[in-house]
């Protein structure tokens, strides 16, 4: 009986500890692949009501990215180097109001991290997206926009 109680009870917390780490953070703002594909038909990068930049590495980069993209390559975003990459981004969305789309590969870390050092820098958090999934969901859905070299 005091088997299964523990057993019961090991298997609540793992479910518990699993949903806690497939759902998203509520302290940031995602874009879906299918809204952002929306946002850049209608083309509103051309129009600058919307930025895209891209932290994937040079290879990343080189196997699949958006051409609206702007490429930072400042993966892994461990060293004041690598978030300095992100600077000449930070300095065109100054001075705009410009929704901003934040695009890794797989819309983790590599995403979340740049959100919180344009926060630090004194960009709007409800400007800031992250595109969920990043650009591995992107190329699933819509291969088609992908530029692959």
């Amino acid at each position: 009986m005091r088997k299964g109680l523990i057993a019961t009870f090991c298997l609540v917390m793992f479910l518990v500890f699993v949903a806690t780490a497939c759902t998203q953070d509520d302290s940031y703002n995602y874009i879906s692949p299918a809204e952002f594909k929306e946002r850049l038909d209608a083309g509103e990068v051309e129009q600058g009501s919307l930025v895209v930049f891209s932290t994937q590495t040079e290879e990343e980069w080189e196997s699949g990215h958006l051409p609206q993209a702007i490429p930072t390559f400042a993966r892994p975003l461990e060293t004041d180097e690598d978030y300095a990459k992100m600077d000449p981004v930070l300095d065109k969305v100054r001075g705009t109001d410009a929704d901003i789309v934040i695009i890794c590969p797989r819309g983790g870390g590599g995403a979340t991290r740049p959100f919180d050092y344009f926060e630090e820098q004194g960009i709007d958090t409800a400007r800031m997206l992250i595109l969920e999934g990043g650009q591995e969901a992107y190329n699933d859905e819509f291969p088609g926009d992908v530029v692959f070299q």
